[in-house]
């Protein structure tokens, strides 16, 4: 029984021990100042947002299957009476700059055809010239939708035009008819309508190949724009790319 009060004894005293000498050394550190920790960061994701002006430019090749009207002459001193009439088909070029917003797109366009050959019949031979044009369009077009990069649209455009008759000829001019006369011009109102689809070819890029049809007005020829071709028009087969500007 003493050996037991002993142990207990022993005991509590290596226990107040400990807790005196784990007292006096926290009393014996130094006071360090408290930190306070940061809160974790978070990486917020930035998006990148494309923006476009809706501005682009646009440059077309074509050709144009040219219809006439009826050929006459209003001095036959000057130039004959056609009876018939034909014009070539010729190569048009053009450029232009526009706006797109959403399904609309506006745009201004410039287009050269291409000197083709008239010729028309009359009771004493031929006479024959060149016929070339300059049109200047302001064009709205409505895009229907775009499927695997493929946007069909459809349009209108009015301006004018700018219709030049050049190398007269009449070899077989008689008594006061001349055989040659100088180049004539003349401006009309034009319009168009048209259709087509275009391709996003690359992010700036689109290939637009479309349908177009321009009445053009009359054109005047001969000695003295004596001569008149009533009703030039075209039926426009076009392929041309569109720019897009940041």
């Amino acid at each position: 029984m003493r050996v037991v009060s002993g142990l207990l004894y022993f005991s509590a005293s290596a226990v107040w021990a400990l807790i005196g000498a784990a007292g006096a050394l926290a009393a014996d550190m130094p006071d360090y100042p408290s930190v306070t920790l940061p809160p974790p960061s978070v990486e917020r994701s930035i998006e990148r947002v494309e923006y476009s002006s809706g501005w682009y430019l646009r440059g077309d090749l074509g050709y144009r299957f040219q219809k006439i009207g009826e050929s006459s002459s209003s001095d036959t001193t000057q130039a004959p009476n056609p009876t018939s009439a034909t014009q070539d088909n010729a190569f048009i070029f053009g450029f232009g700059a526009g706006l797109k917003r959403d399904w609309l797109r506006l745009d201004l366009t410039g287009d050269y055809g291409w000197r083709s050959k008239y010729n028309a019949d009359y009771a004493g031979g031929t006479i024959s010239g060149k016929v070339e044009s300059f049109n200047v369009l302001a064009n709205a077009y409505i895009d229907l939708g775009t499927w695997y990069g493929i946007t069909p649209y459809v349009g209108a455009g009015i301006g004018a035009a700018n219709l030049v008759f050049s190398g007269y000829q009449d070899p077989n001019a008689t008594g006061t008819l001349p055989a040659t006369a100088v180049p004539a011009q003349q401006w009309n109102m034009a319009w168009a309508v048209m259709a087509g689809l275009s391709y996003t070819v690359a992010r700036n890029l689109l290939l637009d190949v479309g349908y177009r049809h321009i009445d053009m007005g009359d054109i005047i020829g001969g000695q003295n724009g004596q001569l008149t071709v009533k009703k030039l028009s075209g039926d426009e087969i076009r392929v041309g790319f569109r720019y897009l500007l940041d």
